[in-house]
């Protein structure tokens, strides 16, 4: 933005409306019976132009001083030329302090070389928009959007900017993040154990199908059901139920010790765990733990037919992905597998081959 050179007219001179700066408004013709009636012919008296410039320039300070952005005005050394009154007011500086600092007193994301490069971009895309942080006076970072402004005027080249505190704006964002967070936790995460649930089985288990697809690598899955629990739940009642589904859903996600190793409740009394880059011997051994560390927990089993705590059987299977599988076909075959475990007298693992 180039602002027009003004001169004041000579005197005797005539002034031309167009010379004037464009804070002056339309002056009403003083020699005249009716009023505002311009007269360009009439000249204009330097006085009356003094006269008009400060009832405009105080103005225009009235508005600015009332304006809930903070307006700095900068030089191209980052020097501050001018602050209006909410800059004050939000960064706790007196206007003559303000006019002592520069803009690496004022932004502390701000070196000498970065305001060198601020400035050039300035100068080439004339006005954009920016968020930053002010420091005040206090030493409290508040976070900014800072409109910028580029001004050459009578010589002298200016960075006119035109701040707002957007700390109310970002924590408002912050907290609406969180929220969907958590409710994208809520629906990928089981309500009783805090473990996967069936939905984010589903989806973890849909990728890593494909991911192993292209790579090769085996991928293991194991199905676990706990034994006889329907029994647990008649003679304990549903709260222990829920209880011991609680440890054993704690157990089986510690021993998930890979990031990429996933434990899920999949429903009611069974739980699946995902074992991407696994061969065979790892996921019998990661079963294996699994099955004692749930004994280790000795709760009391009264009610079952094959021990006196609670057990476990389980499916083990590991494959090779491949284009004429699929993934539901993977889980399908841990699924039988752990059926055969439970018909060959529970509290065991069985296993297939691995398969392509």
């Amino acid at each position: 933005m180039r602002l027009p050179r003004w001169r004041a007219p000579a005197r005797g001179a005539r002034a031309t409306a167009t010379r004037a700066p464009t804070l002056i408004r339309d002056m009403p013709d003083r020699g005249h019976d009716g009023p505002g009636q311009p007269h360009p012919s009439e000249p204009l008296c330097q006085a009356t132009l003094c006269e008009c410039l400060n009832e405009n320039a105080l103005l225009a300070k009235y508005a600015i001083d009332r304006i809930a952005d903070m307006i700095i005005w900068l030089d191209e050394h980052g020097r501050v030329m001018f602050v209006n009154a909410a800059a004050t007011k939000l960064l706790g500086y007196s206007q003559a302090e303000f006019l002592s600092m520069t803009v690496l007193d004022l932004d502390p994301l701000f070196d000498a070389d970065i305001w060198r490069d601020h400035w050039r971009e300035v100068e080439s895309r004339g006005s954009f928009t920016l968020e930053t942080v002010n420091r005040t006076k206090d030493g409290v970072d508040v976070a900014v959007e800072v409109t910028v402004n580029f001004v050459e005027c009578l010589g002298r080249k200016m960075n006119c900017s035109i701040v707002r505190d957007i700390t109310e704006r970002k924590r408002a964002a912050e907290q609406l993040a969180e929220m969907h967070r958590k409710l994208v936790q809520a629906n990928l995460t089981d309500e009783l154990t805090a473990i996967a649930n069936r939905r984010r089985f589903d989806g973890v288990l849909s990728t890593s199908y494909a991911t192993h697809m292209r790579s090769g690598a085996p991928l293991s899955l194991i199905l676990l059901d706990i034994d006889h629990f329907k029994a647990f739940n008649d003679r304990y009642g549903h709260l222990e139920g829920d209880r011991c589904l609680q440890r054993i859903a704690e157990v089986i996600d510690r021993r998930m010790f890979r990031a990429a190793d996933l434990a899920a409740r999949w429903g009611g009394e069974e739980f699946v765990c995902i074992l991407p880059d696994t061969d065979e011997a790892g996921a019998l051994a990661v079963a294996t733990a699994l099955r004692e560390a749930i004994l280790d927990l000795a709760i009391p089993h009264e009610a079952s037919p094959i021990a006196r705590v609670v057990t476990a059987s389980l499916g083990v299977v590991t494959a090779t992905c491949v284009p004429d599988k699929t993934a539901h076909s993977l889980f399908e075959t841990a699924d039988a597998l752990l059926y055969e475990a439970k018909n060959l007298g529970r509290n065991r693992i069985v296993r297939s081959p691995s398969r392509g």
